[in-house]
This record gives C-alpha cells, sequence and structure tokens, in this order.
C-alpha cells in the first residue's frame, strides 16, 4: 500500500511570483482536496506557525511547493507550470 503524500505551497506577500502562483495553484488543487492534504501558507503573513514550519522545511526562497510521502520529501522552487502541478497532485494521489 502506497504511503498518503501531503503537499504544502510557501509564499510570502509581496512576491511578485507568488501573487500569480498561489491563486493558479489553488484553483488547480481545488479538486484534489478531498483526497490529500493541502496547506498553503503565507510566511510574511500567517504567523509564527508558518514561518517555523517554513524553517523546519529548510524553505529559503518563494514560492515553494514541497511533496511530503513518508520520510521523503521533494522541493520546487519557483511558479510551477499548470501541468506540472496537476501531475504532482495526480501522483501524490497514488
Amino acid at each position: 500500500m502506497a504511503q498518503r503524500a501531503a503537499i504544502f505551497v510557501f509564499g510570502q506577500h509581496g512576491c511578485p511570483a507568488c501573487s500569480e502562483y498561489i491563486p493558479r495553484f489553488k484553483r488547480i488543487a481545488g479538486p484534489f482536496r478531498r483526497q490529500l492534504p493541502i496547506g498553503v501558507y503565507d510566511i510574511a503573513r500567517d504567523g509564527r506557525h508558518a514561518l517555523q514550519l517554513a524553517n523546519d522545511m529548510r524553505i529559503r526562497a518563494t514560492p515553494t511547493t514541497v511533496v511530503l510521502r513518508g520520510n521523503a520529501v521533494r522541493s520546487f522552487v519557483g511558479a510551477l507550470p499548470d501541468a506540472q502541478v496537476r501531475a504532482l497532485l495526480e501522483s501524490a494521489t497514488r
């Protein structure tokens, strides 16, 4: 049986790439929310918890998309194209 995955996106207010990517990511991810834990964090506005989580995951640039599956962590820095976002979400649900 495959381990369940979770996806996190880290951005921050004032980041032009984040302002473009995060709403687009949320739109694409919408249909997957029932099958998959998805977290979207603004490290500049969402408080200490979001900043601590970003630090724990060693996020050094925004936007960054993180896929966790078991002990495996895959990070993607920058605004991903729609097709890559869909592929990550689809593979995370398998």
